[in-house]
């Protein structure tokens, strides 16, 4: 039975993840989707989301996901975007643009991973925050990393005060919801024990005793609907408190993180 009860709950679980998946899908722009998916350089059949919805039998709109790939692919394969993706310090997917032009998309690809690699640009790279993806000929490298270490640390020591920051910030809202929380449990408390009370009134009051027991139930009405208002009210102070400790654990993770780089960019 327990085994049976448990395969229940995981189907059950499934159903709602799909419905979910289901709707989230429904919400997608495919022809700005279809767009971004060739911006980046990769494939439809290889995108996360798109494979997502279809495991799902979502409804996609294929024509406009279709047209929108199309789209993103033919800014994608210009020799201006090839350019463009080099200056970001990020790679080139040769395979979706292959073609005659293919070689001139390379050409510029380079110039542009020339100049994003150019000690110049160093510093610039750095503080932006991306990641250098080992990108720069052996023979930049050098002198650019020196630079992009230089502004990969102010970047880092940047991040590190501002999750600081949002910590702080994230212990003063839990410490206000946490007085919340107390005042309303008090309350709370308070209610169920005047339930309780009335409640016991009216199990030794005669039945004959009417209108003192129809007294006691709108009493006992009455406070029960504030109890379950307050019991709601609780639980929704409970809820932000986990989520704020969830948050404020995020941000302690990346600080972390971001302590842990700081050596490597001495």
């Amino acid at each position: 039975m327990t085994r049976i009860l448990l395969i229940a709950l995981a189907l059950n679980l499934t159903a709602c993840a799909s419905y979910f998946k289901k709707k989230e899908c429904e919400s997608v722009n495919w022809f700005e989707h279809g767009k971004k998916v060739a911006l980046r350089g990769e494939w439809l059949n290889s995108d996360k989301l798109v494979n997502e919805c279809r495991k799902v039998e979502a409804e996609i709109q294929e024509s406009q996901l279709d047209q929108g790939f199309k789209s993103g692919m033919q800014k994608y394969c210009s020799p201006s975007y090839a350019y463009q993706v080099g200056k970001s310090g990020d790679f080139y997917s040769r395979e979706v643009c292959e073609g005659p032009q293919i070689n001139v998309l390379l050409a510029e690809h380079k110039k542009g991973v020339k100049d994003y690699c150019a000690k110049s640009n160093g510093q610039n790279a750095g503080a932006s925050g991306k990641k250098y993806q080992n990108i720069c000929p052996k023979d930049l490298e050098p002198a650019f990393l020196a630079e992009y270490r230089k502004g990969r640390k102010r970047y880092v020591q940047a991040m590190i005060s501002s999750r600081e920051s949002d910590i702080h910030e994230i212990e003063t809202k839990i410490a206000s919801r946490r007085a919340d929380l107390s005042y309303n449990q008090g309350r709370l408390g308070s209610l169920e024990g005047e339930v309780s009370a009335l409640e016991a009134q009216r199990n030794f009051t005669p039945i004959a005793n009417s209108s003192q027991r129809s007294y006691l139930d709108g009493r006992i009405s009455s406070l029960s609907t504030d109890v379950s208002s307050l019991r709601s009210t609780v639980s929704g102070i409970q809820i932000d408190i986990n989520n704020l400790d969830r948050e404020r654990k995020t941000k302690m993770d990346e600080i972390k993180e971001f302590k842990a780089e700081l050596p490597s960019l001495d």
